[in-house]
């Protein structure tokens, strides 16, 4: 029993290193298609590939992402994987990564219950994946707010210069974008391409707001808007709103300290049972045989089971403080 404990214990955490060798691998390989795109127009390379298939997925399976996606912590995961990629330079949409994740997590499972024998632990290594991709993609997508969000002052600065200089909007963007790092700078250069290419000013503000996903810039948006419309002077609106997401920001800055352990000790709650049971369904392909042997088993497996959603659920609303303004 114990040398299958430790044969058990060995395989999650090799399992976790290729999963995180393979993350680095597929990151590295993204950068390299870049890169290649860039400098000589697409090539046929590793990178290339792996790019195709995320943009374009595995037909036979894209009827069940278009399912799953309609399922809404389903789209917000995948969504910001999606958008993780576009902002590395590979366009894909939610659908054709959904199709190549579900393929991934199909050949983990088949090759976790070849190596097993036992269907358990292929489903319990399936659920373990799903949850590290769930918990690494709220982790992105937290970072990347923050990212935006920390940039906006500086943004703001930028576009009340820009608009004392007499620039126009289009020109307005594309300085802020080269201005401003990160992912803000991404969603500016966005929208300058969108008025270069002949949309409107509605067009690209709109997605100056979907873009960003930022409550700050919606009131900016909105005054642009109708500055664009109407005319006026928005050196004084802009430097009002310079100083109200400075101070916003140092209150979420104060939220997020107060709550970084309770968030952290939430998802390591969330994620250890899904482990645990990967890591003793690895060891002993019997150990959740019990639960499959009569009614009351099944009954308390899906007791257990509502529970940690239950419990999922209870602490990220708990633990929500993105509403406060």
């Amino acid at each position: 029993m114990a040398a299958r404990m430790l044969v058990g214990v060995t395989a999650i955490v090799l399992g976790f290193a290729s999963a995180f060798a393979g993350s680095q691998v597929l990151a590295a390989v993204v950068r390299r298609h870049r890169v290649a795109a860039t400098a000589q127009g697409g090539s046929r390379s590793l990178g290339g590939l792996v790019a195709w298939r995320l943009r374009n997925g595995f037909a036979p399976v894209k009827p069940l992402a278009s399912a799953l996606l309609r399922v809404k912590p389903v789209e917000r995961v995948v969504g910001g994987t999606a958008r993780s990629l576009s902002e590395r330079g590979v366009e894909a949409p939610s659908e054709s990564v959904l199709s190549v994740i579900l393929v991934c997590l199909l050949v983990l499972g088949i090759l976790v219950g070849l190596v097993t024998g036992s269907v358990i632990a292929a489903l319990a290594s399936v659920a373990c994946s799903c949850a590290v991709l769930a918990a690494l993609s709220s982790n992105a997508k937290d970072k990347r707010r923050e990212a935006v969000r920390d940039a906006i002052p500086d943004a703001l600065e930028s576009m009340s210069v820009c608009f004392g200089s007499g620039f126009t909007l289009l020109q307005t963007f594309r300085q802020v974008s080269e201005d401003t790092p990160g992912p803000l700078g991404k969603v500016f250069a966005r929208c300058a391409h969108m008025l270069e290419m002949g949309a409107g000013a509605p067009t690209a503000l709109e997605e100056l707001r979907a873009g960003s996903q930022a409550s700050e810039l919606a009131f900016v948006a909105v005054a642009l808007d109708v500055q664009h419309q109407s005319g006026g002077a928005l050196r004084q609106v802009l430097s009002a709103a310079t100083e109200a997401v400075k101070g916003e920001l140092a209150l979420r800055r104060a939220l997020r300290v107060q709550t970084a352990q309770a968030k952290l000790s939430a998802r390591v709650v969330s994620v250890m049972p899904l482990i645990l049971v990967t890591a003793f369904s690895l060891a002993s392909p019997d150990f959740l045989a019990p639960f499959f042997s009569s009614a009351y088993g099944y009954a308390l497996l899906a007791l257990a089971i509502l529970m940690q959603v239950a419990g999922i659920v209870l602490v990220r609303r708990a633990l929500n403080v993105e509403g406060v303004s």
